[in-house]
């Protein structure tokens, strides 16, 4: 809460300082209003929560007066329970339209030769009677999906991203380093049985194969750049409230040289969210998609000395008054379905929507 130093770059972090904030989509073109192309915020209070307590830290840099530090501590509100989420859907608009999708994923598989992968994107902007509270739709995602990275950022009084994802971008806690090659989706089945079935077609599925070891291929790669030893898990499949996905965990070991903003630039996009190769993959995408995906599929998370910690901000949603926006991607390669790519989009906002719009 608050903030001692707000940055449109990448910190360097020589204290025991922590920052947060991310990275949008792309690292150029528009942007949303308050979401530039890169903002890490040092706050002034800081709540970390223990299994024990919940612990307020108060921070200061020589610059931010004591007295406004006290302001912002008289100025916190008393806990209030969590309430149902319950307002009227007035509207739905998709951008892309169903007609347009399809024709995106025509002219992708056309340039296959030169984007053997491209992750197509859809922004579903719904209005509602009245304001949505995001903290209520927020603590209602985390419990259907208590396994994954939540994350919340208000830079302004009129906007908030939130965001539930599945997916890390990496985790680094002094030189070794997490991450995951995080691609392929199917859904979750009726009962056991059927979902059993699913994820058994996850695991041999060859299309999906391919589309996950683009991104393997990836990640290894650009590690490697950095002088990196890498390691390669045995791929397993990550469950979720509704779909499920092929997930291949990554280890490496970093030389004493490598920076959070290095890995930042090498690992982000990956093209679990972007394409494979990766500027032609972006460039398709800027010139193609007929919206900002500003920090949808971007990196968000937090910096310091010792451990560094990023998702990729999918399974996330855009508030502004009564407008919600959400997103979802689906990775076109060699034998994708429009069809199929559009009933995979509604599954991935099928969790949130349904949070949204119980009556």
């Amino acid at each position: 809460m608050g903030a001692i130093e707000d940055k449109q770059s990448i910190p360097i972090v020589n204290n025991e300082a922590r920052y947060y904030g991310g990275l949008a989509f792309q690292q150029q073109g528009n942007q949303w209003q308050g979401f530039p192309e890169t903002r890490f915020i040092r706050p002034a209070l800081e709540f970390i929560e223990t299994q024990e307590e919940l612990i307020l830290t108060c921070h200061f840099n020589g610059q931010f007066a004591i007295q406004e530090t006290i302001q912002l501590v008289t100025s916190l509100l008393a806990p209030l329970p969590l309430q149902k989420v319950n307002s009227l859907l007035v509207s739905r608009q998709d951008l892309p339209n169903k007609q347009q999708w399809a024709k995106l994923v025509e002219l992708s598989i056309e340039y296959k030769a030169l984007l053997p992968k491209v992750v197509l994107s859809r922004q579903t902007e719904l209005n509602f009677e009245k304001t949505v509270n995001y903290c209520d739709l927020l603590a209602q995602w985390q419990q259907a999906n208590p396994a994954s990275f939540h994350f919340s950022f208000q830079f302004s009084e009129k906007d908030v991203f939130i965001g539930c994802s599945p997916e890390r971008l990496f985790s680094r806690e002094g030189n070794t380093l997490h991450t995951e090659a995080l691609a392929g989706t199917v859904n979750r089945g009726r009962n056991d049985r059927e979902d059993n079935i699913l994820l058994q077609s996850l695991l041999s599925d060859k299309k999906i194969d391919r589309e996950n070891y683009l991104v393997q291929e990836f990640i290894i790669a650009n590690l490697k750049s950095l002088k990196a030893q890498v390691y390669c898990d045995t791929p397993r499949v990550m469950q979720l409230h509704n779909v499920q996905h092929l997930c291949v965990p990554i280890k490496a070991e970093l030389n004493n040289q490598t920076s959070d903003a290095e890995l930042l630039y090498k690992l982000h996009p990956t093209p679990a969210v972007g394409g494979s190769p990766k500027l032609p993959a972006l460039q398709f995408i800027n010139d193609n998609e007929p919206y900002v995906r500003g920090w949808y599929a971007g990196a968000v998370g937090y910096i310091s000395q010792q451990k560094t910690d990023f998702s990729v901000a999918i399974r996330s949603a855009l508030l502004s008054d009564k407008t919600i926006k959400l997103f979802a991607g689906a990775g076109i390669v060699t034998g994708s379905i429009a069809e199929q790519e559009w009933q995979e989009l509604d599954n991935k906002i099928h969790t949130i929507l349904e949070i949204i719009t119980q009556q």
